[in-house]
This record gives C-alpha cells, structure tokens and sequence, in this order.
C-alpha cells in the first residue's frame, strides 16, 4: 500500500468527531527518498550512535572509501547550506575521525561492517518508506512528525543480531521484507475467532498490529479474550479483557520458503482492564498447561504458561499458511546497553518530577510510575535474561506440545538464531494439551470459513 493509497483509509469515520477528511502532510525534507534518507542518517543520526548518552553505542566500518567521500560531501554539503543549524566544523570531524578509525582488538564497542554503503543506504530507505506508511495506518494522524523519522533511523539496530552486525546490509534487506509483508493482513482489524470452553466460553479474538520501532519486529500478533459479559456492549469504553503475551514476527521468504521470525513474546495486560473471573479462567488454563510432566520441564526452564499459550495460538495460524520454519535470536547485541542507558533516564526523569509536592498532588500517578521505574531501572540483568535465556525456553517448549516439530540447530552452531521446524499441523491429535487442540480448532474453522 502506497502513501496515495493511505488517503483513502484515512477518511471522516476514522477521524475525531467533528473533522473532515485531511490529507497526508509530509515535509519534503522526510519523504522517503535516497538523498534524504541518507542526509538524514548522516547529518542527525550518525553522531548519536557513535556519542550519544542516551543510546547504546556502536561504530562503523565503511570498507569503501568512496563511502567515507560520499559521507564527508554529505556532511560539508549540510553544513554549507544550513549554516543556521547547531552543526559545527568539530562536529564533523569528531564524525569522520570516528569512521576513520580502523576497528582492532582493544575497541570495546560493537562495529558494523558496510561493505555497499548505497545498498545500505537503499535498503534503510525501503524500510524507511514503509515505516511512514504503517504510522500513517497504525495512528490515523494526517501529518508526519520528525521524531518517527528519529526513531526509525536510530532504533531500527536495536534488531541486530551478531550476524547482522557483519552484513547489515542483508539485514536490512530481511527487515524490508518482513515489515512488507502481508500473509496475516486479512487480520489488520480485530477478527472475533470464537468462544472456548476451556475459557468459561469466553471470546478469543486476533488482530495482526503494528509495532513500534524500538520493538523487536514491526509486526505484531495479539491474542485477546474478552469477558463474555461485556464482549457486545460496545458502548462500554473499557471492555474487561485479558491480553495474552503479544508476539512480535516477521515473515521473509528465503530459496523459496518462507520463515517466520519471532523476536519476542511480550505481556502488554493493563491494569484498568483487570477481571477477577476472566483472570482465574486464564489461570485455569496455565494449569491445564503444566500437567503430569511438562509441570516439571516448566519449573526447571522458567517458562511463562500464558506465554506458551500464546506461540501456540500463533503456531496454528502460521500452520494454516504452510510456514512450518521457525527462527528465534539468541540475542541483539544492542539490547543490554539500551536497557541500561534507558533506567537512567527513566530514573533521573523520575526525579526531576517527582518533588514532595508533586507526590503529595498526584499520589496514584506517582505510585503507578514509581512502579514502573521499579521494573526499568538497573534490571537490564533480568531483562536480558527474559529476552535471551527464558525467551529460547518458551519456544523449545513448544515441541512438548508439538511432538512432530524438531531443533534443527541453536544459537552459536550455524549463526544466531534458534531454528525449528514444526510440519504443517493436520490434525488436533497431532497436539499435546486440551486447552490447544480447541484453539487448534477455533483456527482451522476461522480458515474454513474464509474459503468459503
């Protein structure tokens, strides 16, 4: 879907009550072209890699030397033309010195390997442009504001794997692929799936959403069960539900397969939606999850029932389109440092805010955000535990309830990734657990119905 085609989503009956159809706005100096892709990286994103605070590190190694040219004109070519701008002649050479650099043994931060500055350049357009048009469809705003530009230009290498950092210019390409993609799109709205009755016969609804950029995939797949009560009034703001952990993928085709990759299985439950009965349904179900033996492995690998739940119900959609290919990153290389720099802010934001007098005014905001803080700050240990070790644990563990499915290699033996491969699931006996063989069934009959 191109820019053009975004003006006829984004129409009255999407818009605040009381505005017309607004068209698109997006400042020449954004639009998703070459020259200022590559501008923009240069001129605004590159010295906040290389310096900044607030974000992890990381240098460059442009192997050409036509690159270091091309990046030296580029940033003398700025700094000619907006002479009223806050970029200086130290600025520019604190840049190139950098990049001149020749990384050795004793550099203490991660270096990405450029070896075809323009396909890299081309390839950060690509994801670029269809960046612009996924928030344009995920925030119905009519105008593109320059901190998504800011965000996609430095947060897209908070993916990267150790591979990635050798040949960025082929994970670029993958990142172009999989935020193309369009296998689960019929899904882009809210698609009720059906009741189930392991579930108090509560509603399981889908909905294929859009990530953010600091996320691990622009794609993600949410699974939520709405109260049976409330599920129809909607008039009701807030209708009780239970999120099951999100999971964010991307899906690319390689010789002619495609694959499916998960980069994270994530909680996103919001605490106004909370529901005593809906809650003890699910946990139900995480003890249907946990019988006889798998209670054992499950104790032992720290895995998260809901979370289990969650992949499986994915699985059987990916099931339904043929993809039986599966890979998971053991880790981002950027991932712990970004952690760590960003409770800092947090914490040094927090303080800044919070006076006495503050507290005393606003007491449950400082004590939801207090909260919050408690689980950001100086926790980049457990979080990168959770998104390594036990992440790696919740998808193997899918192969106790998918017997057919088998580890074709781990992180560390052919590259980064953890490879499975479940065969297409053709029959619910095929499952391990009640409670996911009736999910099996509310998917195939969702696919059923859409062929007819």
């Amino acid at each position: 879907m191109s820019l053009d085609d975004i003006l006829k989503i984004i129409d009255s009956s999407k818009l605040p009550k009381g505005e017309d159809k607004k068209e698109i706005e997006i400042a020449d100096s954004l639009k998703p072209t070459f020259e200022n892709v590559a501008r923009e990286f240069i001129t605004k994103t590159l010295y906040k890699i290389l310096y900044s605070n607030e974000m992890p590190n990381f240098t460059f190694d442009f192997r050409e030397d036509e690159a270091i040219e091309f990046i030296e004109k580029t940033l003398q070519d700025y700094r000619n033309e907006y002479t009223d701008k806050p970029f200086d002649k130290e600025l520019k050479e604190r840049i190139l010195q950098k990049l001149r650099e020749k990384s050795n043994n004793n550099n203490t931060q991660p270096v990405m390997i450029v070896k075809d500055y323009k396909k890299f350049f081309e390839m950060l357009r690509q994801f670029y442009e269809r960046n612009i048009e996924l928030f344009f469809l995920r925030t119905k705003n009519p105008y593109f504001p320059v901190y998504e530009k800011d965000n996609c230009l430095e947060q897209i290498w908070l993916r990267a794997t150790p591979d990635d950092f050798n040949n960025p210019e082929e994970f670029l390409r993958k990142q172009v692929e999989m935020i193309r993609d369009r296998t689960f799109e019929k899904y882009d709205n809210e698609t009720y799936l059906g009741k189930l009755n392991s579930l108090d016969g509560n509603i399981v609804c889908v909905k294929n959403g859009i990530a953010r950029t600091w996320d691990e995939n622009s794609r993600e797949f949410e699974i939520t069960i709405y109260d049976k009560r409330y599920y129809h009034n909607t008039d009701k703001f807030n209708r009780k539900r239970y999120k099951l952990p999100v999971i964010r993928y991307g899906i690319y085709t390689e010789d002619g397969k495609k694959i499916c990759r998960i980069g994270s299985v994530q909680n996103k439950n919001d605490e106004k939606d909370k529901d005593d009965d809906l809650n003890e349904s699910i946990n139900v179900a995480r003890r249907e999850l946990n019988k006889g033996e798998l209670k054992k492995e499950n104790y032992r690998e720290k895995v998260e029932p809901a979370k289990t739940l969650a992949l499986s119900i994915f699985l059987n959609f990916l099931s339904r389109e043929g993809i039986t290919e599966i890979e998971v990153p053991g880790m981002y290389v950027l991932d712990y440092e970004y952690h760590r720099k960003r409770g800092i802010e947090l914490k040094r934001k927090f303080d800044t805010i919070w006076t006495e007098e503050n507290k005393r005014e606003e007491p449950r905001i400082y004590e939801e955000e207090k909260n919050y803080l408690s689980k950001n700050y100086e926790k980049e240990d457990i979080i990168s535990e959770i998104k390594t070790e036990r992440f790696i644990y919740n998808v193997k563990r899918l192969l106790s309830h998918y017997p057919n499915g088998e580890i074709k290699s781990y992180p560390g033996d052919v590259d980064s990734f953890l490879h499975l491969s479940i065969p297409v699931v053709k029959s619910e006996n095929e499952i391990n657990g009640d409670i996911l063989r009736e999910f099996y069934r509310l998917v195939k009959e969702k696919y059923l119905e859409n062929e007819r």
